[in-house]
């Protein structure tokens, strides 16, 4: 669901300073500057790899796997404000 990141500041400030920031625009990173001052540069570890890596992170502790309250209600805020945000509009918003 997309959320434009204003409101998203207003409603969770602590928030706001990053979105607003560096994440305001999108932004795309790889490695070709690396690669072209290190020609031989080949990353070792794939992206399948790194993510099957990120998961079993997660996997090994159920402690990181733990839903944060405080998060979620934060995110239910946002969400009911962007819906009372489109009532009554002829189109009902966002699907």
């Amino acid at each position: 669901m997309h959320v434009p990141s204003a409101l998203i500041a207003a409603i969770v400030p602590d928030r706001g300073a990053s979105l607003l920031g560096d994440k305001a625009h999108s932004s795309v990173f790889d490695n070709g500057k690396l690669r072209r001052v290190v020609p031989g540069f080949a990353a070792r570890v794939s992206f399948a790899e790194g993510i099957a890596r990120s998961i079993a992170w997660y996997d090994a502790d159920p402690a990181r796997r733990a839903v944060n309250p405080v998060a979620t209600g934060n995110i239910e805020r946002v969400l009911a404000a962007w819906a009372r945000a489109w009532e009554g509009l002829p189109e009902g918003g966002p699907r």
